[in-house]
């Protein structure tokens, strides 16, 4: 069980990680696309726009894990009041 709880949490954390710098390096790539062809500077822009993006990548996953957190924690709770239920009829 501890193992598993370690596993899904540098699982998040990787997922995190990409999440901001895969909109960013694309963002970057971009800018230098548009920078040749059209020989507008715009790399502080686009950066920032990857930023912007990255971030919201970042909270829309943590929602997502907060939400079924919660819903795990509501039915191991009530998985225990129904165990301490047939604990106290037994005796």
């Amino acid at each position: 069980m501890f193992k598993s709880e370690v596993f899904k949490s540098w699982a998040l954390v990787l997922q995190l990680g990409i999440s901001i710098m895969v909109p960013v390096f694309l963002m970057i790539v971009l800018a230098y696309i548009i920078r040749d062809y059209l020989k507008i500077d715009i790399m502080l822009l686009f950066v920032i726009l990857g930023i912007l993006a990255g971030v919201r990548n970042v909270y829309v996953i943590l929602k997502n894990y907060l939400a079924t957190m919660d819903t795990n924690k509501s039915k191991e709770s009530e998985l225990m009041r129904k165990h301490l239920k047939n604990i106290k009829n037994i005796k």
